[in-house]
């Protein structure tokens, strides 16, 4: 698993959810969060608000990254005590984007994000209440941007970046 952070972290380090929430970044609309919130199963304890991602795939944590300034890359394993609250799709979260003047059309994709249900190209999130560092792949913005504009400039194909190809 990989987790995408702004936070300084070395190995061994216990990783928990950020005092601030992503939601509280630019181009985050809380429409979004509010149809998820109204539509979660019942008994599903999970809280996007207050939770910590992460990614099962590296390529999805370079993905995010790259859309994240000064954020790092950490490889991460699960605890004793780790909680797994919710394995989704995020791209579900994108596509609601597009319907914000849509009630109907939102909680049908909540729906279908609480389902499990993936999206034609699937972002796998998972919302957990802790993670260790195993290792820091991405340490600095230096480097974030390098292995960023390597997949720009490959045509965002993330097969081909150097970065992923040394840490599979």
């Amino acid at each position: 698993m990989y987790r995408v952070d702004r936070r300084n972290f070395t190995i061994d380090d216990e990783i928990g959810p950020p005092d601030e929430s992503y939601h509280e970044g630019e181009g985050f609309d809380q429409t979004i969060e509010d149809a998820l919130e109204a539509r979660k199963p019942e008994g599903n304890n999970a809280n996007r608000g207050n939770g910590l991602f992460v990614f099962p795939e590296l390529s999805d944590a370079l993905r995010f990254s790259c859309v994240m300034t000064n954020s790092k890359i950490y490889k991460v394993q699960g605890l004793l005590d780790t909680v797994v609250y919710h394995r989704g799709d995020m791209n579900w979260t994108e596509v609601m984007n597009r319907f914000l003047g849509s009630e109907e059309t939102l909680n049908a994709l909540a729906d279908l994000y609480w389902a499990g249900n993936k999206t034609f190209k699937p972002c796998w999130e998972v919302l957990v209440n802790k993670v260790e560092v195993v290792s820091v792949l991405i340490p600095n913005e230096n480097e974030r941007k390098s292995a960023c504009y390597e997949y720009s400039q490959n045509g965002q194909n993330v097969e081909r970046v150097n970065f992923y190809k040394n840490n599979l």
